[in-house]
């Protein structure tokens, strides 16, 4: 009896640390003061503040999307789709599955970093301010060094060339 309890109390131990072990999804950062913020479908967008006389529309709107559906497609593919898709520069490679992708043409730059089936997208477009650079750069932050937000923890670092 005493060993069935012990094996039954090990088994509720390993299933834990296999629950906690899964990967989760960064934290969205703080949305900034006076900045709009709208969730559509996997998206969620912040938009710099308007004045319905001077600015109707906001100078600069940046958009955070995670997903789990890349159909097993990795981080290159996708940057390359996408600069593809919107007439961009090469993607450039900022670390292992990390790229940014700048779209001049377009007023429009973007962000991939992840791993098949557990990807981020960040895009920005407009005027590049200093709240969407914080916006980027901490969600960015939150996404590379979350402790269990890719299976593979080199995903983010920097490349040996």
């Amino acid at each position: 009896m005493i060993i069935k309890s012990k094996l039954v109390l090990l088994s509720a131990i390993l299933l834990g640390f296999s629950a906690y072990a899964e990967t989760q999804m960064a934290y969205f950062p703080p949305v900034p003061e006076s900045w709009n913020v709208k969730v559509e479908g996997t998206s969620i967008e912040y938009s710099s503040p308007v004045n319905k006389k001077t600015q109707p529309q906001p100078k600069t709107k940046v958009r955070f999307q995670y997903t789990k559906t890349t159909q097993d497609k990795d981080a290159t593919t996708l940057a390359q789709e996408y600069a593809k898709t919107n007439e961009c520069g090469a993607p450039r490679e900022q670390g292992k599955a990390f790229f940014t992708i700048s779209c001049p043409n377009i007023a429009r730059n973007a962000v991939i970093v992840g791993e098949p089936n557990n990807m981020y997208f960040i895009e920005l477009s407009g005027e590049v301010s200093a709240e969407a650079k914080n916006l980027i750069n901490t969600y960015v932050t939150s996404i590379v060094n979350g402790k269990r937000t890719f299976e593979d923890r080199e995903i983010g670092e920097k490349v040996s060339r």
